[in-house]
Order: C-alpha cells, then sequence, then structure tokens
C-alpha cells in the first residue's frame, strides 16, 4: 500500500512539472522568428483603369463569370464542361496535388507535438564462470530480463520556426488549390476554344455543300446551253473545273474536324469515337463582356492568387531559416519496468525506473550552412514577390489585349457579314444575266468563288470572334468559381464567391 502511495506522488509530481512546462513552452511559443507576412502593394498595377476599348462589345461592367461557357448558348457545350471537371486527368492529378499538400502540412504541424513511444522486450543474458562482464549478470548465471517502457520528448518552439514551417505548409495547400483551379480555368479554355472549331467546321462543311450545288447547278446550265447551240464548250469545261476545286477542299474540312472533336474528348477524358460530339448548335456571341476593375484580378485569377500564397510560403520559410540561429529546447523523459519476472512487472516502485529532464542546442558552429539557408530563403522571398508582381502584370496585359482581340474581331465580323449579303445578291444577278446571254459564264464563275471565299471567310471571323471571347474570359479568370475539389460544379445560385 506504500508503495503504492509512493508511485502515484512520483506520477503526480511529475504531471505537474509537465503541465508547468506545457504553460510555459506555450508563452513562449507566442515568439516567432522572421518577418510576418504582409501582402505587397500592388496599388500601382491595379489603382490605374482599363484602356478605353473603342467598341461597344467590351465595357467596365462587371458580370458573373462563373459559368461563362453557358453564355454561348449551346446545352452540349455545357454538358462537356460538366464532363470535363469530373473527367480530366490532368485536374485528377492536380487534385491529388492539393491532398499530397494536406498530408505535408500535417507532417509539418507533428514537429510541434510531443512524441510518445511505447515498447517492451525480453532478454536472456549469461556470463561464463571466467567471464568479465561489466554490464551483465555476475559470473556464472544466467537472467531473464522483461522491460515494458513509455519515452516521450517534446522540443519547446520557442523562436517559432516549426509554427513558420505550419504557416509555409497552410501557404503551400492553397498554392495546390490555386493551381488546381488554375488548371481548370485554362482546361475549360480549351475544350471551349476546340467546340467553337469543331462548330465551325460544321459550318464550313455545310457551306461548301451549298455551294457544290451552286456549281452543280451551274455545270447544268453551261451543258444545257452547249446542247441547245448557245453557249460554248470552254464553258462547260470551266463550270466542271470550279466544281472539282470546291469538292477537294471537303476533305481537308473533314481532317480537321476530327482532329477537334478528338481534342474534346481527351479533354474530357474520353476515347475519341465517331460522333462524339455534334458541335451542330448554332453558337451566339455575348452582347457584352464586362472586364469589372484591375484589381479585381488579384480576387478572380487562380494564377495570381498562386503565386501571392507562394510569396507568404516564401516569407514563412524564411522565419523558419532564421530561428535556426537561436538556441533549442526540449524535454525528453522515460518510464520504464524492469523485472527478471514477468510476474512481478505490474508490482509497481520495486520494478520502476524514470528518468526526466530538459536539454539544450546551441549553434555554435555550423559550417556557415544556417547562413546560407537565410540567404537561400530571403533570395526565394524576393524571387517569390518578383513572380508575384509580374503574374499580376501578366494578368492586366492579357486582359487589355484580349478586350482589344474581342472589338476588332467582332468588327470584323461584322464587315464581312455585309460583304457576304453582297456577295450572295451578286451571284443570283449573274445567274440571271447569264441565263439571258447578257454576260458570260467567267462573269458568273468568278461571281460563285467571291461567294464561297465571303462566307467562308466570314465563318472564320465569326470562329476568331468566339475564342477572343473565350480567351477574354480566361483573361479574367472566370469559371473557377463553381468547381469543387472532389471535380463537382457547385448549383448555379452558388457560384459567385471567390474562396
Amino acid at each position: 500500500m506504500r508503495t503504492r502511495m509512493s508511485m502515484q506522488a512520483q506520477t503526480g509530481s511529475f504531471r505537474t512539472r509537465s503541465s508547468a512546462a506545457f504553460v510555459a513552452a506555450l508563452l513562449l511559443a507566442a515568439c516567432k522568428a522572421g518577418p510576418d507576412y504582409a501582402r505587397p502593394d500592388v496599388a500601382a498595377r491595379t489603382d490605374a483603369a482599363w484602356r478605353e476599348p473603342a467598341g461597344a462589345a467590351v465595357n467596365s461592367e462587371r458580370i458573373a463569370l462563373a459559368r461563362w461557357w453557358e453564355k454561348f448558348g449551346s446545352p452540349e457545350l455545357s454538358g462537356l464542361a460538366t464532363q470535363l471537371v469530373s473527367q480530366n486527368l490532368s485536374l485528377a492529378q492536380a487534385r491529388q496535388r492539393v491532398v499530397t499538400s494536406r498530408a505535408r502540412r500535417g507532417i509539418a504541424d507533428a514537429a510541434r507535438l510531443p512524441q510518445l513511444n511505447g515498447g517492451a522486450s525480453y532478454t536472456r543474458a549469461g556470463t561464463g564462470n571466467e567471464s568479465l562482464n561489466f554490464q551483465g549478470p555476475p559470473p556464472g548465471q544466467d537472467v531473464d530480463v522483461y522491460s515494458a517502457s513509455m519515452t516521450a520528448g517534446w522540443e519547446l518552439d520557442l523562436w517559432g520556426r516549426v509554427a513558420r514551417l505550419v504557416e509555409a505548409a497552410d501557404a503551400q495547400i492553397d498554392v495546390a488549390v490555386e493551381d488546381y483551379r488554375d488548371a481548370a480555368v485554362s482546361l475549360l479554355a480549351e475544350l471551349a476554344l476546340a467546340y467553337v472549331d469543331a462548330n465551325t467546321l460544321h459550318q464550313r462543311i455545310d457551306v461548301l455543300g451549298r455551294n457544290v450545288e451552286l456549281l452543280e447547278q451551274t455545270l447544268r446550265l453551261a451543258q444545257s446551253r452547249l446542247d441547245a447551240g448557245l453557249g460554248a464548250r470552254i464553258d462547260v469545261e470551266q463550270a466542271q473545273r470550279e466544281l472539282e476545286s470546291t469538292r477537294a477542299r471537303l476533305p481537308e474540312l473533314q481532317q480537321a474536324l476530327a482532329q477537334a472533336e478528338n481534342r474534346i474528348a481527351v479533354l474530357v477524358g474520353e476515347r475519341p469515337r465517331d460522333e462524339f460530339v455534334h458541335a451542330a448548335d448554332a453558337l451566339s456571341l455575348p452582347p457584352a463582356v464586362g472586364l469589372g476593375l484591375p484589381a479585381d484580378l488579384l480576387a478572380r485569377r487562380a494564377d495570381v492568387r498562386r503565386s501571392e500564397r507562394r510569396l507568404a510560403a516564401a516569407s514563412a520559410s524564411l522565419g523558419a531559416s532564421e530561428a535556426e540561429r537561436y538556441p533549442s529546447i526540449w524535454i525528453s523523459g522515460t518510464l520504464a519496468l524492469r523485472a527478471r519476472d514477468f510476474d512481478t512487472l505490474g508490482s509497481g516502485a520495486p520494478a520502476l525506473s524514470y528518468s526526466v529532464g530538459p536539454g539544450l542546442s546551441v549553434p555554435l558552429f555550423s559550417g556557415g550552412r544556417i547562413q546560407s539557408d537565410i540567404a537561400t530563403s530571403r533570395s526565394e522571398l524576393e524571387t517569390a514577390r518578383i513572380d508575384f508582381e509580374r503574374a499580376l502584370l501578366t494578368a492586366v496585359g492579357e486582359v487589355e489585349s484580349s478586350a482589344s482581340g474581342v472589338v476588332h474581331t467582332r468588327e470584323r465580323a461584322q464587315r464581312l457579314e455585309a460583304a457576304a449579303t453582297s456577295a450572295r445578291k451578286t451571284v443570283e444577278l449573274a445567274q440571271e444575266l447569264y441565263q439571258s446571254g447578257s454576260r458570260s459564264l467567267l462573269q458568273l464563275v468568278d461571281a460563285q468563288r467571291a461567294l464561297v471565299s465571303s462566307e467562308d471567310a466570314l465563318l472564320l471571323a465569326r470562329q476568331a470572334a468566339l475564342a477572343q471571347t473565350i480567351t477574354l474570359y480566361r483573361a479574367l479568370g472566370g469559371g473557377f468559381e463553381p468547381i469543387e475539389l472532389d471535380g463537382t460544379l457547385r448549383p448555379t445560385d452558388s457560384t459567385e464567391s471567390t474562396r
């Protein structure tokens, strides 16, 4: 009974001292080496307004960009976007990098918590009659040793080295998340561009088919005039040449269409196959694109936020490096039960041994390692700061260029629309004049050739206008808001949050 009371008193005293050490460590751990992070001042990059766009297609109003692909009016494209977010393999890799970053944060955080290990062992030792043994049993004896122990250790984070490492790990988690979002924005833009390509190629093939029918009519007209003695053989040959030249363009367009469809299939994580996409819906150009303010890019652009988080991680890493210059203190202890007989392990004090106490380590000489590590961290911090400013400046430049592209590509499409309308009227008039004998077949063929060229140029111009609009949406950073880390899209009514 007295032995048990003594053991309980020893244990209570140990707990009291441990609690006091724990409280003292918490008070000391409030001190952190290195700079406290503050976001850099980027007023010079974001205070100035956008350059005034020369057109009504772009304005400075802030519009919702969460599901910008839905603005083109294609249900098929919207479905493909949902499929891409859930099945794209590059996004799946980016999601795993988030998981990895979170696990690494747990490793860093574990260093500031006490470590406790338990163990048990059995040893049989013996010494010969004539043997000298200063650590084992006496000569001529064999003994059994049973042992059960617990070992604890705790390094006090006096200067915040571990806390800074945890800060860096938290920032690296954010970096991985923003990397995932940036990849999603880029891949969604690639999907939309590929879909626009496929849609345009479908229309170009349809226009080519209509023009082939028109040239076939011209060939029949030339042949009928020749048969009636009103035309010449050269008219028939010329009409035949134009017809075959136009037909020869079809394989090239079909090949390009297959390539665009294959790109779409790979982006959404599917194996390419026939009729994977139809891309036949008429895509509509959004009436206007709002740029918002340059400062919005800090919240909209995932790559800008990623650079800012890398800057925060570099700042925390510098603090961890500077903490290496200061002494480190730890507390360690061992509590063990050792006996020659297994049944006596639980007897209490007779089998008990323990040790507990603090330790101190002072970095007196490291061969310049600590100083070099600090210099490296400072350089990495400056590199991260420059990268952040570069990312922001690049984002502003991309928005400016894309906005200008939207204005000018739409203006060109409007002018080509008028040119195509005039070309269609010219062909109708040339057919009437040729049938009446007032004009030669050469003039009719020239008018038809001009119509083919005008309609194809119009489709290409609309494709460029759609592509430039997509590029602007990507430059503005739209599309990440509804994307969850599990590869799903949130409902439309909750997609405007930025974090």
